[in-house]
């Protein structure tokens, strides 16, 4: 992760790529996605307050987060020591919208849909349902977005930004900005609340990456999926990949679903 060039310039931006804490649906191992919009639970929380400590005595410069509960509760942890600090959502950082997918364990066809996307690179493939979202359909909304904010911190000397948002939406940052593409999704898979630092230098080809908008930076990664801020005991201890390697029939047997008034259901099949 070390480049020797970048280490004789200062960055004109150092991102911090954060995901946002457990909720009660990861918990659970179901997908949440853009709709499934639930708050952090207890362990959430506490991982919120790790990320917070970690940055307290720490420049932070601008907190951006997803407009998602659980992404803007995340950066209000850091905020908390930073209250003098610009605070802004933006919808086009949301997760990935996962269709039909989401809410369910999983298992039920979830970790069969990221097999095709990390190992089979079909990242054109989207998510089922009207809605569902593909990864190349998701780096056309979100990098745009990363593109200005990296932008306007440059030019505004917001030196450190911290960007909370989601796993999926990181991998797909990552790879763009660190390779040039999707292909490397799978390199970049994100613990529950783990901060990715990426230091930016203003001095490379515009025609970088396969976004909307032109990603005129060299991006050198200084950490990645790091969970050092936290103890063992608030570290998540579910995953897809444990629901493989654990796997209960009647767990797998649920659903969220959102309600007329907004919340969340849990609903037994």
């Amino acid at each position: 992760m070390e480049d020797a060039a970048a280490e004789k310039q200062q960055p004109a931006v150092t991102l911090y790529l954060i995901r946002h804490g457990e909720t009660e649906v990861n918990r659970r191992n179901c997908v949440q996605g853009r709709r499934i919009d639930p708050p952090l639970n207890e362990r959430g929380r506490r991982q919120a307050e790790c990320v917070g400590e970690r940055f307290r005595r720490q420049r932070v410069d601008w907190i951006v987060t997803s407009a998602a509960k659980r992404a803007i509760e995340t950066g209000k942890a850091v905020g908390k020591h930073h209250p003098d600090v610009p605070f802004d959502s933006f919808s086009e950082l949301n997760e990935l919208e996962f269709g039909d997918f989401e809410g369910t364990h999983v298992t039920a066809g979830y970790n069969d849909l990221v097999v095709r996307w990390d190992d089979e690179l079909c990242t054109d493939l989207p998510a089922p349902g009207k809605s569902g979202e593909s990864p190349a359909m998701c780096v056309l909304r979100a990098m745009p977005r990363l593109h200005a904010i990296a932008k306007q911190a440059a030019a505004e000397q917001r030196r450190e930004v911290c960007v909370v948002v989601h796993s999926r939406l990181i991998q797909i940052l990552l790879s763009e900005i660190l390779d040039g593409s999707l292909v490397a999704m799978r390199k970049y898979k994100q613990k529950k609340a783990a901060v990715n630092a990426v230091d930016l230098y203003a001095d490379v080809d515009t025609s970088f990456g396969s976004g909307a908008a032109p990603w005129p930076f060299r991006c050198v990664a200084r950490e990645i999926n790091s969970t050092t801020h936290m103890p063992d005991d608030v570290v998540s201890r579910v995953s897809s990949a444990t629901s493989l390697q654990r796997r209960n029939r009647q767990d797998e047997r649920i659903r969220f679903e959102v309600c007329a008034d907004g919340s969340l259901e849990l609903r037994h099949l």
